[in-house]
């Protein structure tokens, strides 16, 4: 006699293995992303995008103006970004997340937070050429150096490496002139984050701007204030896709029970730390290669969420 199969469906909670007592493993939030999300969903949550304004603080003596504000969009990741070439002119780059873009030689590449441009040499690059670029925190923004694999078949070489900067903090920069024409930066948590100068660019402690001098010079203690406020949808959760640029392709969360976010905006339980899963019950967006949940497991890993 024929059998009809049992489908079992996803419960609420049902990836979990452990977890601490009480509700210290689980918080309350936002879904985003006007879709219906299934429990056991790898959450990424939108932290970047954010709006500046400058004020002066006071009465400033100088009546230079202050430029459009940049925050930065896509911030740099510290760690070790592996490039690896496909073929003769064609590579691809993985972010310390995990997180990948492609570029081809001769051509500026940047994305993922960095910046450069690989030059052929004489000796074409053949497929599993590399070169290792390692970036290092610094006070203002990261730094990068791009170094070749010592194996490599290709003597192409890398430009420098810029890079876009960290995160902006939210909350009140301070910047105040030293002198006519020099001032000094400090983000909200009261860390100086660089020095600049009155027509020149700034970019530090993820902001970039320009200060431009008027007929009347500044003098020192002339001051201005930069509000960082956090842009729409900032905070919120939604499914985590490898190749989004909002901070939400960094693995954040699993969601506890499912919930439809297709109308609007809907509140939910997420679980973001203290806790023990069940690798083979977690649901990765498509955009996730092998590699890329690896990846987003270490990040889960980095939380408190340890898969078994």
């Amino acid at each position: 006699m024929a059998q009809t199969p049992l489908n079992e469906t996803w419960h609420d909670g049902g990836f979990l293995v452990s977890q601490a007592n009480g509700h210290r493993y689980i918080d309350q939030a936002v879904l985003t992303g006007a879709a219906k999300v299934l429990a056991g969903t790898v959450l990424g949550k939108k932290t970047v995008g954010a709006t500046a304004v400058a004020a002066a603080l006071g009465t400033n003596t100088g009546n230079g103006t202050f430029g459009a504000i940049t925050p930065v969009a896509v911030p740099t990741q510290i760690g070790v970004y592996n490039l690896v070439f496909t073929d003769a002119t064609h590579f691809t780059v993985t972010a310390p997340n995990g997180q990948t873009a492609n570029g081809s030689t001769g051509v500026a590449f940047s994305a993922l937070g960095i910046g450069f441009t690989i030059t052929a040499g004489g000796t074409a690059f053949v497929a599993g050429d590399t070169f290792a670029i390692t970036t290092t925190d610094a006070q203002d923004k990261p730094s990068a150096v791009a170094v070749a694999g010592g194996g490599n078949t290709g003597n192409g070489t890398s430009s420098a490496v810029t890079t876009t900067g960290h995160a902006p903090q939210l909350g009140v920069y301070g910047v105040e002139f030293d002198d006519a024409t020099h001032f000094v930066v400090t983000a909200p948590n009261g860390q100086e984050v660089g020095h600049g100068v009155t027509g020149t660019a700034f970019s530090g402690g993820g902001l970039g701007f320009t200060i431009t001098a008027g007929g009347t010079a500044f003098v020192a203690g002339d001051s201005f204030t930069v509000t960082v406020a956090a842009a729409a949808g900032a905070g919120k959760f939604l499914t985590s896709v490898a190749t989004a640029v909002d901070g939400s392709q960094t693995p954040a969360g699993i969601l506890y029970g499912t919930r439809d976010a297709t109308l609007g905006d809907v509140a939910c339980a997420v679980v973001t730390r203290s806790c023990e899963v069940n690798a083979s019950e977690l649901i990765w967006d498509p955009s996730y290669t092998p590699a890329q949940i690896t990846a987003g497991l270490a990040a889960l890993a980095a939380i408190g969420i340890i898969a078994r």
